[in-house]
C-alpha cells in the first residue's frame, strides 16, 4: 500500500505487460497511475496525488477527503428509495452522510 499526504492506494501488477497500476481509493473521483517498475508506479502515485490536488484547487473544489470507512450496499425498493433521496433533499447533508445519521441514531438507541 502507498500512502502520501494523506491518500492511499494499493498497486496491481499485471504479469502479462509487466505493468503496475493503481488508484486512489476513499475519494469520489477516479485517479489512476502506473509504471514499469515500482519505483516508477510509486512517483506516479504522487505525482496523481499533487494533479488531484491542484486540479481541486483549479476548479475551486474541496478535495475529498478519504474516510476510515467500508462500503455498504444495500438494495431498497424504489418507493423507499425516493422517499430516503427527497428526505436528504431537505437536510443540510449529502446522501452519504444522511443515511449515516440515520443507521447511527438506529444502532445507539437499540445498542
Amino acid at each position: 500500500m502507498l500512502e502520501y499526504k494523506g491518500y492511499h492506494a494499493e498497486i496491481n501488477h499485471n504479469d502479462e505487460t509487466n505493468y503496475y497500476c493503481g488508484c486512489l481509493y476513499g475519494i469520489r473521483a477516479l485517479v489512476m497511475f502506473g509504471g514499469d517498475t515500482k519505483a516508477e508506479v510509486a512517483a506516479d502515485f504522487r505525482l496523481a496525488v499533487e494533479d488531484y490536488l491542484e486540479s481541486c484547487r483549479a476548479d475551486g473544489d474541496e478535495p475529498n477527503r478519504e474516510k476510515n470507512s467500508e462500503d455498504l450496499e444495500v438494495r431498497v425498493n424504489t418507493d423507499f428509495y425516493k422517499n430516503l433521496k427527497d428526505a436528504t433533499n431537505k437536510s443540510d447533508k449529502n446522501f452519504n452522510d444522511f443515511v449515516e445519521k440515520i443507521l447511527t441514531d438506529y444502532v445507539a438507541k437499540t445498542a
